[in-house]
């Protein structure tokens, strides 16, 4: 089954600024409402950054999505650039939400949210939200709260330095202190782990204007975003990918979910390799979206 993508400008909860979206359709018309997929990026990325092949593979399937950039991501509106507030991005996903709710063409019974890393713990949260309602939620790899500290150093003071400086500079009304989104063990950077630098580069595509900065005060809201503290919220069926050797999101928070969620609510999936493994043209990919596709046929079927 093929699909078509249309491109979509949904106004967000801030006035005058609209969230740039991706939504897809199957091509073969249907006789009844589709069920909508949801999605958004992960840490200081954009939806250019492989999410489409996610997306064109639930669609050709018969699911319709929506992808989208936050505010302040993207090509979405918004400034300062690059700042990554965990309230605004949750706000984001209800706001595409309830815009597909009101389309005709897709159940806005069967709403599915989606993510992957640090949107995968935006799954988590929204899943336990009685206000979103999410018949199913899908979390590939995610930020969970639980992460790898930083070792005391130089590094860390010129982190604490920068993120500091960027607290003060925003507040006052200035532009931001940017550092690296991903850098190499040892360097001043959000993502510092082994691997991370050539794992976030082969995600970005042709498409994508990326640069590899964040403001420097979205640490703060990294650290303390906490979502496996809603474990015992989760509302819908959820399916947790995990990579069992994953040194950005540790596994012990996803496990943590899997075993504190009531109702048996969470399906917790373990694939034996690492984080970026499980992105389109890695080793674990095919895998992974076979065990999502498996997760809806069984909790949203067509």
């Amino acid at each position: 089954m093929s699909f078509e993508r249309t491109t979509l400008k949904i106004p967000s909860a801030t006035q005058g600024w609209a969230l740039d979206a991706w939504q897809y359709t199957p091509a073969s018309p249907s006789t009844k409402a589709l069920p909508v997929i949801v999605m958004a990026h992960g840490f200081a990325a954009d939806k250019t950054m492989g999410l489409k092949h996610y997306a064109e593979t639930f669609a050709s399937a018969g699911y319709a999505c929506i992808v989208f950039d936050y505010r302040r991501w993207g090509v979405s509106d918004g400034a300062p650039r690059k700042t990554i507030i965990v309230r605004e991005q949750l706000e984001d996903y209800r706001t595409v939400i309830k815009y597909a709710r009101q389309q005709p063409q897709f159940d806005a019974q069967r709403v599915v949210v989606w993510g992957s890393s640090f949107s995968g713990g935006h799954a988590v949260t929204l899943s336990a939200d009685p206000s979103v309602n999410a018949i199913a939620a899908l979390a590939q790899c995610p930020y969970t709260g639980v992460f790898p500290p930083l070792p005391l150093g130089v590094t860390l003071l010129k982190t604490v330095f920068y993120v500091l400086s960027d607290v003060l500079k925003q507040a006052l009304g200035f532009s931001p202190t940017y550092i690296p989104a991903v850098a190499e063990p040892g360097e001043v950077g959000g993502l510092t782990a082994e691997g991370t630098v050539p794992g976030m580069m082969a995600i970005v595509s042709a498409e994508s204007d990326y640069t590899n900065q964040v403001a420097a005060s979205s640490l703060i809201q990294v650290a303390l975003y906490h979502p496996h503290k809603e474990a015992t919220r989760v509302a819908c069926p959820l399916l947790i990918v995990l990579p069992t050797e994953d040194n950005l999101c540790l596994p012990s928070g996803a496990r943590e979910i899997a075993t504190t969620a009531p109702n048996d609510h969470c399906e917790l999936v373990e694939v034996p390799c690492g984080h970026f493994d499980l992105y389109h043209g890695a080793s674990h990919h095919e895998e992974s979206i076979a065990t999502q596709l498996a997760f809806l046929a069984k909790h949203v079927p067509l």
